[in-house]
């Protein structure tokens, strides 16, 4: 199974044909089959076939790709399929609202663009290993992560 799919959307009370599984899950009836090579098991034998959704339920979790946890300091790449840490221990900070924004940084395998959402406060504890540069909408930001001078100097003036 290379999608993972919510086991919450099967309810442990009630009982689903191939047909309803495939639209509760948003998959082909093909999916259903395979699933059914792959373990899940109808409630009896005949037709029309009828899976328990607390079964289905536990099918999907065992079957599900595990996820991986980010460690301290590490993004996931989506491209090498594994968390890393940013090329040259360096992100930046975009905020989105005033509570959380993403950090970006470059994985050191493939230079492609790694990101992670996070939240303000609690960028100082997952990433203090990194440098982490601050983009603020009013103060455009080099970089060398360095504040660019907005305003004109005196001797340009005279």
């Amino acid at each position: 199974m290379t999608r993972r799919y919510d086991p919450r959307r099967a309810l442990p009370h009630l009982s689903y044909t191939r047909e309803q599984l495939a639209e509760t899950f948003d998959v082909a009836l093909t999916t259903i089959w395979s699933w059914m090579k792959k373990g899940l098991r109808p409630i009896d034998e005949r037709r029309p076939y009828l899976f328990a959704g607390g079964d289905v339920r536990k099918f999907l979790k065992d079957h599900n790709k595990p996820r991986q946890p980010t460690g301290f300091g590490e993004i996931f790449c989506v491209a090498c399929k594994r968390p890393t840490e940013p090329a040259g221990a360096v992100a930046d900070f975009f905020p989105l609202s005033p509570t959380n924004g993403n950090i970006v940084g470059r994985c050191p395998k493939c230079s492609r663009r790694i990101f992670q959402r996070i939240r303000k406060n609690e960028i100082a504890r997952k990433f203090s290993n990194l440098t982490v540069r601050y983009e603020d909408a009013d103060v455009p930001v080099c970089a060398e992560a360095e504040p660019l001078r907005t305003e004109p100097s005196d001797e340009e003036g005279s």
